[in-house]
């Protein structure tokens, strides 16, 4: 490789398909896209995937220039062992952080305002409102979480000019027929964070210490409880 290449580990967690890609120059050179049973094996899988991905390109983690990670919304656990990877490897590389959220890479290739709808379980849904501008994305409604009822859920922001629907396979029954766009189900989005990069520049560079996670719900966790103490 030249002195001058630059090299983008590409990392998503955020649901049950683990995604990651390498990108030198603009161009993904490898790809890992595993469907697994549970979100929660990606911290097994995850840094044995990245040590092969970077060996079969005949790479070093040496050699990388910089991360890219989804930040959710999605699955906590997922989105966690994403963000630890990513500011880990920063940290201790010297690398910046392409931090993109999940709506965001969906529309990456969207030419009109688009509203995404991801599947939040029980009725509810990640929302919002995005176009792409020239130098940034413009939020027409920031994310947010919905409730999400039988007549289906349009955004509170009033409907733009040529407006378009992405949304999760699981919601369509609550939207009409023919309204909508489903998100693919072979969607890449290290493809996306590559694209992006390229159109945005630096304008997603972060460093270790600002890659945080997006989350718009608390996460469904029980903690255990604290024995009293006697006496």
């Amino acid at each position: 490789m030249s002195a001058s290449d630059k090299i983008v580990l590409c990392l998503d967690t955020t649901t049950s398909n683990m995604q990651m890609g390498l990108a030198r120059n603009g161009e993904l050179i490898a790809r890992v896209d595993v469907l697994c049973d549970s979100h929660r094996y990606h911290s097994a899988l995850m840094i044995p995937a990245i040590d092969d991905m970077l060996k079969g390109a005949a790479l070093t983690a040496k050699d990388l220039t910089a991360l890219a990670v989804n930040a959710g919304p999605g699955s906590f656990t997922g989105i966690r062992t994403g963000i630890i990877t990513a500011r880990t490897m920063a940290q201790f590389l010297g690398l910046p952080v392409y931090l993109f959220n999940h709506f965001e890479l969906l529309a990456f290739e969207a030419e009109a305002p688009t509203a995404v709808y991801l599947d939040a379980l029980r009725g509810r849904a990640y929302h919002t409102v995005l176009a792409f501008g020239e130098s940034a994305p413009v939020y027409h409604t920031p994310p947010e979480l919905l409730q999400l009822n039988g007549e289906g859920a349009l955004p509170a922001s009033p409907v733009l000019e040529g407006m378009q629907y992405l949304v999760s396979p699981a919601l369509a029954s609550f939207f009409p027929d023919g309204a909508t766009r489903l998100i693919e189900p072979d969607f890449f989005s290290p493809e996306a964070m590559v694209s992006l990069i390229g159109r945005y520049g630096d304008m997603y560079a972060k460093n270790w210490r600002e890659v945080r996670p997006l989350y718009l719900q608390e996460p469904s966790i029980t903690l255990r409880k604290t024995p009293p103490v006697a006496g």
